[in-house]
Parts: structure tokens; C-alpha cells; sequence
């Protein structure tokens, strides 16, 4: 058994403690009492201890020995008064034992009444008066001890008297005694009554009542199917289920209902108690419909109206469209990657090509821009032959610097048609990510979210400043305690029934709590 010490405050000298705060307990060992402080918290109230279990068990033997004798009395009446009353023509002794029973009895109210006060006292001077008196009672009333001893004496002789009249007509006591049992165990056609022993039918019962009340705890019955409603047999009008009652934030009740004219309905959170066999207007909700766990098999499920069956035909048609319709586009993505991967072959003639045709055409724009020189030094036209050499020149040329401009265009892009745009990559939450592909070119680029996963922090120890301990190790079973903002400390203990206690300088420690002493 677990050893969790809590020390109360306590002493070995000291009767009682002068003065205790408000509710605190204490217990004296020299006057076996337990003490509480008082509501003002100035002084101490005595409410229990083993010198007031001592009295109360003193108090409890003698009033208990005063209960017994009178029940003792008692009893000895109770069977003369009946033993005379049963007896015919013996008024004389019915009498007798009627008074003696009546003494008795009396004298049975006394002792008991003596036996509650004295067992009832709580505070030790009330439950000391009250044994006092109980202890006094059984002596001081000489007269009425004397007035029960001749009570007890005149129904012991009743009680004989009526024993030996008791043997005079064997027959008439036979036919008595079972009058008298036979009218004991009797219920009356017209009122009814209650049977207290078991009670075994052999043959059918039938119950014509309203309503049928079985208390049991337990029901058991053989028959395999029950049948419910049975003389709803004309139409369809009342609800046939069951439903029970249980208490969630107020009685509820739960069950399973056909409703008339209508399906099956597990349902619960129903506060309208059925006793009419016909559920509330409106009892029959989506928040009222109960949660029902088990293996289902059914020729058809309809949720919301829905049914499931062609929902789900349906669903797997899509599925199955969407698979191919998916196939055919990884088909044409796959083509598509081909060529795209082919464009970035490198082709060696077409790259000669377009760096001749770049020469070709940064020459022609030499010769177009030397002629244009020539014809603009010309102020008049010399003649129209020349004029016109001048301008198809110029045509010429210009035809060769568009050829030469596109060509350089394409010299100048790359082939492959990728591009990025223009932003800041990298930021204090993401760093920047790029792809670079064969050609030397940057093909994307993009920000990747900071998070380091802590299995990848393999070195170091976080320090208080940012959130961690400061330490690396820590005590086993150890209570860590702050220290501002250097490494964290450990207090712990092995000893069983310690707890985290502050010291006499402020400081966490463990030990047994101890409520000092007076």
C-alpha cells in the first residue's frame, strides 16, 4: 500500500491547542481528542477522538442491553396476548396478557426512547447526560420496575393459562389455527392485496387491467418471438416498438418504433414520454434518429433520399470514365514530354546556320548602312538610272538587316522556350530554389517554406533565451525548476509519500507534508 505521509499538527503534552486557524485540524494524544480551528480563528473546537469513541461505545452497550431487555419483555407479551386471544372463552386470561402486553410495551417505549437519546448525542457532556440518565433509568423508578416485573409475572401466567387452554379441543384449535392461517394469506376479491412470498401459477394468467407493472429486476421468459399489439388487428393506427427511459440533462427516452403507417425508427433524446403507444408530432427527426453499430445486409439503403445502390453504380461509372479519360491524357503528356525533351537536342548544323546567317546579316548591314551613306551624300539626283541602283540597294539592304535582325533573334533565345519572371527569391521564412538544365539555363524558380524537421538538429543545446532548458540532462523522475535565464534545475526524491513542498527559503523540495505541532 502506497506510504503517502500527511502529518496533521499534533502534540504528546498538550490537552488542547490554545488557538488553531480556521479549519485547521490538530489532535492531542494526552486527551485522545481531535481538534479543529474555530470560524474566527482564534480558538479550537474538540469534535472527535478516541475518548469520545470509548464513551459512545459505553453509551451503545448499556442502551443496547436496556433495548434488548425490553424486546426481551416484549416479545414474552406478544406471544401470551396472542396465545389468550386465540384461545376461546379464556376472556380472563386475553385480559390479563392484554394489560401485561400494554405494560410491556410501555416499558419498551421507555428503554427505547432512552436507548436513542443516549445512542443520538453528538457532543461528549450531551452523550455523557444522556448515558447518565439511561444508567439512572434502569434503577431509580423502583415502582416502575416493580409495575413491569408484575406485568412480566401476570402475562407469564396468562401466557400458561392460555398454553393449557390451549389443549382442551385439539379439533377446535386445528380449525382455528388454520382459520387464522387462511385469513393471514387471504386477498381480498374486491380490494386486492399484496403477496410478500413467491407465487407459482401452474396454469395461465390472464390480466385484464389497463396497465401491467413488472418491478424485477430481471425478466426471463421462453417464448422465442413477442408479440406486440395484439388487438390492433383492424387497422393501421397505433405505434409497436419498444423504448426505454434514461437521464442525460433530464429524463430522456429511446427505442424502436414502427410508426403507423410508416417504417422502423431507432431513435433517442426523445423527452416526451410515449405512454399513449403513439410517439409526439414531431419526435421523429434527423436529431432525434439513434446511432445503431452493426453488420448490415440489405436489399436497398436510401440516405437523404438517395439511394446508395444507384448512387454508387453511378460513382463507379465516373470513376471509371475518369480512369480512361486520365490514361489518355497521361498518354498525350507523355508525347508531349517527348518532344519537348527532343527540342532540347542540340543541333550542330542549325547552330552554324544561324551563326552564318548572323555574319551574313551584321555584313549586309555594314554594306546597307555604307549605302545609305552614298545616297544621302547625293543632294540632287544625278541621273534617274542611278537614283534607281540607290534605292533597290537600299531595298536590298534593308530586306538583308530584317533577315539579319531575325536571325539574330533566334540566335539570341533559347530554343527550349522556357522563361522566368521577374521577382526576389529567398525570404527570413523561405529559401530560394532553382532547376537548372543542361544548356546552362535556369528553367524555374521558386520559394521553399523553412521547416527544420528537429531530427535534423544534431548539435547544440537551446538556451532558455530561446525557448529551450539550457541543459542537455535532467535527473530521472525529476520536477524541473526555473531559474531565470540560466539552465533549468531538477528537485526530486526516492522516498515514497514525499511531495513538492517550499522550504524556509523559498525554495521547491520535496518531503513528507507535516503540520508542525502546539
Amino acid at each position: 500500500m502506497a506510504n503517502t505521509v500527511i502529518q496533521l499538527k499534533n502534540s504528546q503534552v498538550t490537552a488542547a491547542p490554545s488557538a488553531l486557524n480556521i479549519a485547521e485540524p490538530a489532535y492531542s494524544y494526552s486527551s485522545n481528542t481531535f481538534f479543529i480551528g474555530s470560524p474566527a480563528g482564534t480558538g479550537s473546537i474538540a469534535i472527535g477522538g478516541k475518548f469520545y469513541l470509548d464513551q459512545q461505545q459505553i453509551i451503545f452497550d448499556r442502551g443496547n442491553s436496556a433495548f434488548a431487555g425490553a424486546n426481551s419483555a416484549g416479545s414474552y407479551a406478544n406471544a401470551a396476548f396472542a396465545a389468550a386471544n386465540s384461545a376461546v372463552g379464556a376472556a380472563s386470561a386475553s385480559a390479563y396478557a392484554n394489560g401485561a402486553f400494554l405494560q410491556a410495551n410501555a416499558a419498551f417505549t421507555v428503554a427505547n426512547n432512552a436507548f436513542t437519546s443516549a445512542n443520538g448525542a453528538i457532543v461528549f457532556n450531551t452523550a455523557n447526560a444522556a448515558f447518565l440518565a439511561a444508567n439512572a433509568a434502569t434503577a431509580t423508578d423502583t415502582t416502575q420496575n416493580n409495575s413491569i416485573t408484575a406485568a412480566f409475572n401476570t402475562a407469564n401466567a396468562a401466557f400458561l393459562a392460555a398454553n393449557a387452554a390451549t389443549a382442551t379441543d385439539t379439533t377446535q384449535n386445528n380449525s382455528i389455527t388454520a382459520a387464522f392461517t387462511r385469513a393471514n394469506n387471504s386477498i381480498n376479491a374486491n380490494t386486492g392485496g399484496t403477496i410478500t412470498a413467491d407465487l407459482v401459477i401452474t396454469g395461465n394468467l390472464t390480466v385484464s387491467g389497463n396497465t401491467t407493472f413488472v418491478n424485477s429486476q430481471t425478466l426471463t421468459t421462453q417464448d422465442s418471438l413477442i408479440r406486440l399489439a395484439n388487438n390492433n388487428i383492424v387497422g393501421d393506427a397505433i405505434d409497436i416498438g419498444f423504448y426505454g427511459s434514461y437521464n442525460s440533462s433530464g429524463v430522456k427516452y429511446t427505442g424502436l418504433v414502427r410508426q403507423a403507417g410508416a417504417q422502423f425508427f431507432l431513435f433517442n433524446n426523445i423527452t416526451s414520454d410515449p405512454t399513449t403507444n403513439v410517439l409526439a408530432t414531431g419526435s421523429l427527426t434527423p436529431a432525434n434518429t439513434g446511432t445503431l453499430t452493426a453488420n448490415l445486409t440489405s436489399y436497398s439503403v436510401t440516405i437523404n433520399g438517395q439511394d446508395i445502390n444507384q448512387f454508387a453504380t453511378n460513382a463507379f461509372t465516373q470513376a471509371n470514365t475518369a480512369a480512361t479519360n486520365a490514361l489518355s491524357a497521361g498518354a498525350y503528356a507523355n508525347g508531349a514530354f517527348a518532344v519537348a525533351n527532343s527540342a532540347t537536342t542540340t543541333n550542330t548544323t542549325q547552330n552554324n546556320s544561324i551563326t552564318a546567317a548572323f555574319a551574313a546579316a551584321n555584313s549586309a548591314g555594314s554594306y546597307a548602312n555604307s549605302a545609305f551613306t552614298a545616297a544621302n551624300s547625293a543632294i540632287n539626283g544625278i541621273n534617274t538610272t542611278q537614283n534607281n541602283s540607290i534605292t533597290a540597294a537600299f531595298a536590298a539592304a534593308n530586306a538583308s538587316f530584317l533577315v539579319a535582325n531575325g536571325a539574330a533573334f533566334v540566335a539570341n533565345t533559347d530554343f527550349t522556350g522556357l522563361s522566368i519572371t521577374a521577382a526576389n527569391f529567398g525570404t527570413v521564412a523561405a529559401v530560394a530554389s532553382f532547376r537548372v538544365e543542361a544548356n546552362g539555363r535556369i528553367s524555374s524558380a521558386n520559394n521553399t517554406a523553412i521547416a527544420i524537421d528537429t531530427a535534423a538538429i544534431t548539435s547544440g543545446t537551446l538556451g532558455v533565451t530561446r525557448g529551450g532548458t539550457g541543459a542537455a540532462t535532467f535527473t530521472n523522475n525529476g520536477v524541473l525548476l526555473g531559474q531565470g535565464t540560466s539552465a533549468f534545475s531538477t528537485a526530486s526524491s526516492s522516498t515514497e509519500g514525499h511531495v513538492l513542498t517550499i522550504n524556509a527559503s523559498g525554495v521547491p523540495a520535496f518531503s513528507h507534508l507535516s503540520g508542525g505541532s502546539f
